[in-house]
């Protein structure tokens, strides 16, 4: 029952994929309204995600630094699309087209701000020690297959 949802949303995407590249003539046009869309779901399940998160847990942070990021990144993809929808470049100042790369860059700066955070839990926690004493594990292992011949073939056999 359960692939049977996934094959009707599968068919649900496409449908609107079509609709809306039939109703839009202009190409860039039309990804941008499926961008938007696309968007907009990202949001609202994050959204939803951010609300089943932890009260003060990291991850709730990050999920939070992710939907503000998202939301950036919407912004400039409709003030793209506006930009494309009502020729800005030809008939308005470029002037118009300096919100769309705020908003762009807001998004990566916040990206940054995110993955320093990360960088900072990496340390604090520790797993990078894991990390290291895993791989050697492996590399040992490894090495001591080499040495067994017959350990190999009854590997590949499976």
């Amino acid at each position: 029952m359960k692939n049977l949802g996934y094959l009707a949303a599968l068919v649900a995407i496409a449908l609107g994929l079509m609709a809306i590249f039939k109703i839009v003539v202009n190409l860039e046009i039309a990804i941008g309204f499926v961008t938007i869309s696309f968007g907009i779901l990202a949001i609202i399940w994050t959204s939803m995600a951010l609300k089943s998160l932890s009260p003060g847990s990291s991850l709730k942070k990050h999920t939070a630094t992710f939907l503000v990021c998202l939301i950036f990144i919407l912004m400039f993809s409709i003030w793209h699309t506006m930009e494309k929808l009502f020729e800005w470049r030809k008939s308005v100042v470029e002037v118009m087209l300096y919100p769309g790369y705020f908003f762009i860059t807001a998004a990566f700066l916040i990206f940054v701000f995110a993955a320093y955070q990360i960088l900072v839990m990496g340390k604090e926690f520790g797993f990078s020690a894991e990390a290291s004493k895993i791989k050697n594990v492996i590399k040992e292992k490894k090495k001591n297959n080499k040495h067994k011949p017959g350990l190999k073939a009854k590997q590949s056999a499976k």
